[in-house]
């Protein structure tokens, strides 16, 4: 079990990512790891977030579920399988200081695109689908931010903000339902990890009824550059802080 200072520390920054993730379907791990990763250990911090992530993708998913496309996920989620097995691997094998570095850097990389609107349609979508949930599973074993390839892809194929929300909490929760076995497997969830998680599971709840709840009634666009700036911060203090300059 965290200690109680960490522990507080942990639950706002859990609340916060679950309110981003009630409004716009992803962000939790992208706005809550490089964080977390600042005073936790990325090994300690990347299974919390995927056991969190599979209550609070459970939750909203069931908010979302009559608009979601099987037929467009299926593929990304047995290529995202495939890929979090080999992602899982590079968790329990790399250092510690390179996750961190890599985590902050592709949650950069992904926030200076968005912010820039990168775009551009993809014609053959099925075939597409594999290497991007291939590349999403990858960094979702390895650091728990499966999203910034998906994410791309479907704004780049121009899907329908609701089909788009509910699109990507299903693949989310699919891919996290997949990992939990395989970081049980490799040692990296146990049961004071658990503990902690159950912690948070109220919390958790409580950020994505705020966030489903202004995905109603707040301008979007705007909260979502808002929300960009937020994590593009963090990625960088996730950099910073592999680097040792925190």
């Amino acid at each position: 079990m965290l200690e109680t200072g960490t522990l507080i520390l942990v639950a706002l920054i859990i609340l916060v990512a679950s309110t981003v993730k009630g409004l716009t379907g992803f962000g939790f791990a992208l706005t809550s790891l490089p964080l977390l990763t600042i005073f936790l250990a990325p090994k300690t911090a990347v299974p919390l977030i995927t056991v969190c992530s599979v209550f609070l993708d459970g939750y909203t998913l069931y908010e979302a579920r009559k608009h979601v496309q099987y037929r467009q996920i299926i593929p990304l989620v047995v290529s995202g399988v495939i890929g979090m097995i080999l992602g899982t691997y590079l968790l329990v094998s790399l250092d510690s200081q390179l996750i961190r570095l890599a985590i902050g850097a592709i949650t950069v990389l992904f926030t200076a695109a968005s912010i820039m609107g990168f775009r551009k349609e993809i014609a053959d979508e099925k075939r597409a689908s594999i290497p991007v949930g291939l590349i999403s599973g990858i960094l979702g074993g390895a650091m728990s931010i499966s999203g910034p390839p998906i994410v791309l892809f479907f704004n780049n194929q121009n899907i329908d903000k609701t089909t788009f929300r509910a699109n990507i909490i299903a693949y989310f929760f699919s891919l996290y339902i997949a990992t939990v076995p395989a970081y049980v497997l490799g040692n990296l969830i146990t049961v004071s990890l658990l503990r902690s998680s159950t912690v948070m599971v109220p919390i958790m709840f409580l950020g994505a009824t705020i966030g489903i709840k202004l995905s109603r009634k707040v301008d979007e666009a705007v909260f979502k550059k808002i929300t960009l700036l937020l994590v593009l911060i963090t990625g960088i203090m996730a950099i910073l802080s592999a680097l040792e300059i925190l």
